[in-house]
């Protein structure tokens, strides 16, 4: 027979233990279930300090915005940007008052949530009021009107507002999250020394409230990368807008310029404008297309350029598209210094082209600057389209001008310009009490001689005249070919005697000329001049014009080759 083991002697206290124990575990279990609870209202608390301080940043964030836009509206007086105002504005005021509403649990907060309410109204109505006056007025009586410091003091007042609200949020987060700590450690001594049992659950409570408290910082860490990346992403969306807006503005003004100086100071404020970090020049080429020289330069470029090079010293010319050295394992161009290192600088050569014609290059340099380059180099060609667009415009302009006011054959204005410039002159001699005198010259026996000569024969007789005038003239007079074999000079502030001088050298300078035209003498040519002189023969452009063309007449009957002056007897 097997003998029994003793007893045990805990036997007795079994029903106690269990009793115990059952007891323990329902401690436990209620000691728990009151710490979730705990922990959960705890981090009630902690999103509610997040929710508030969430809605103070998007108050803060769109009263910016909207101040953003009433200012560029200030300066651009662009209708996108009172729309902008206009959507922004009613967000920002909505925004603060959802920031009171939150806080309605916290007096202090809730009347911290109040006053930036107020001066937030204040500050949207102030700039309400300065848009009103720029449209009612114009910009400049709203600059008049805007008063920078009471601007300043209210931004200053609504920052200090803000700053006083998240500091006592944060101090709040922080008390309820030590709070939160405390209460969970008082747990796990209670657990631990209540019943051994429990150590398992409640280690795995606190390892998930560990893992919990770990998530939420890696939360709290992509929102703050997030907020960050939004931020910088705002930034550049503005940018490239505000760029965007430039380069529109610089088009269309850049289509109405008159003349090359107007073009190359209209490049120069915009790429200041758009690409303060940068400097460069603008070159254009010369008629005779072996040179280009300097037009134009903008900022502080970071490697000196020539002034003027032969388009061989340019890649960008050579291949016929942009040269950025950046990208061409740094190789410089002939008309770059060639003293510094190009360590750490970014060069880009745009020639500039249109219809098939180089007419120039914008060159431009600056320090690397990482992920910009690109976009600066798309800034920079942009401008560069548009400015050749524009080059190709003005010399096609200049030469359909120059073609509209110059007489192909002898290369003297012709007669519409004649007819205004005589009747400007002598409105300004007329201003100023000065003489002015006009010379009609005519070829004599032109009709005659062209008969008998031919057509080409004549027009090299007209074109020699036209020459002879051309270098006898001052150079403040204009020589016109009136038509067929008559011309006119308008001597601005010279008198009758002077004028006549110079009539009779360019009479002794044709008839003593010696015309060849195929292997053979043209001439004698002469001419007869007739002469009047403003105000004593004419105070009209008409008269004038009619009293020394029968002036002109009378020398012709005299005998020609000869000047006549309108009051010689």
């Amino acid at each position: 027979m097997v003998p029994m083991s003793p007893p045990s002697r805990l036997r007795p206290y079994r029903k106690a233990a269990s009793i115990l124990a059952i007891l323990l575990l329902v401690a436990v279990a209620a000691a728990t279930v009151f710490g979730v609870r705990l922990l959960a209202e705890s981090n009630r608390w902690v999103e509610h300090s997040q929710q508030v301080m969430r809605h103070l940043e998007a108050s803060q964030s769109l009263l910016a915005s909207t101040q953003a836009a009433s200012r560029g509206y200030r300066l651009t007086s662009h209708p996108s940007l009172r729309g902008e105002f206009e959507r922004l504005a009613p967000l920002a005021l909505a925004a603060a008052q959802d920031l009171v509403g939150v806080t309605h649990d916290n007096p202090a907060q809730n009347a911290r949530a109040a006053a930036l309410l107020e001066q937030s109204a204040a500050q949207l109505a102030r700039m309400r009021e300065l848009v009103d006056i720029q449209d009612q007025e114009g910009p400049a009586a709203a600059i008049k009107a805007m008063r920078v410091e009471e601007l300043i003091e209210r931004m200053h007042d609504i920052n200090g507002t803000s700053a006083a609200m998240r500091a006592e949020e944060l101090r709040l987060l922080a008390g309820r999250r030590a709070t939160n700590e405390r209460n969970a450690a008082l747990l796990l001594a209670f657990v631990l020394l209540s019943l051994a049992v429990s150590l398992a659950t409640f280690w795995t409570l606190l390892v998930s409230l560990s893992r919990e408290n770990t998530r939420n910082r890696r939360l709290e860490r992509e929102a703050r990368d997030a907020l960050e990346s939004l931020q910088h992403s705002q930034a550049l969306t503005e940018r490239l807008s505000a760029q965007r807006w430039a380069l529109s503005e610089y088009t269309g003004m850049l289509q109405s310029a008159q003349n090359m100086d107007e073009a190359m100071e209209l490049t120069s404020r915009t790429f200041e404008r758009l690409l303060p970090h940068l400097g460069g020049q603008c070159y254009l080429s010369r008629a005779s297309r072996d040179f280009l020289e300097s037009r134009a330069s903008f900022g502080q470029p970071a490697i000196a350029s020539s002034d003027a090079f032969p388009p061989d010293d340019c890649w960008a010319l050579r291949r016929g598209q942009p040269h950025h050295n950046q990208r061409a394992a740094n190789v410089r161009c002939g008309h770059l210094e060639h003293g510094p290192s190009m360590a750490g600088l970014s060069t880009l050569c745009v020639p500039l082209s249109a219809h098939g014609e180089t007419l120039g290059m914008l060159h431009a340099s600056g320090p690397v600057d990482g992920g910009k380059d690109d976009n600066d180099a798309a800034i920079i060609e942009l401008l560069g389209e548009q400015l050749a667009m524009a080059i190709a415009n003005l010399r096609l302009r200049e030469t359909l001008r120059q073609q509209s006011l110059r007489d192909p054959l002898t290369g003297l204005f012709n007669r519409r310009y004649f007819e205004e410039s005589l009747r400007r002159e002598m409105l300004r001699c007329e201003r100023r009490r000065l003489p002015l005198s006009l010379l009609v010259l005519d070829i004599d026996h032109f009709k005659a001689f062209n008969d008998s000569m031919g057509h080409t024969a004549g027009d090299a007789v007209l074109a020699h005249v036209g020459r002879t005038v051309a270098s006898l003239v001052r150079a403040e007079d204009m020589a016109c070919r009136y038509g067929g074999e008559e011309f006119t000079i308008v001597m601005p502030e010279a008198d009758a005697a002077g004028a006549v001088a110079r009539a009779e050298a360019i009479r002794r300078a044709v008839s003593q000329a010696t015309i060849s035209h195929n292997g053979q003498t043209l001439g004698p040519v002469t001419v007869s001049i007739g002469v009047a002189a403003f105000p004593h023969d004419g105070v009209t452009p008409e008269l004038l014009f009619e009293v020394a063309d029968a002036s002109l007449y009378r020398a012709k009957a005299e005998g020609r080759n000869r000047v006549l002056h309108a009051t010689a007897g």
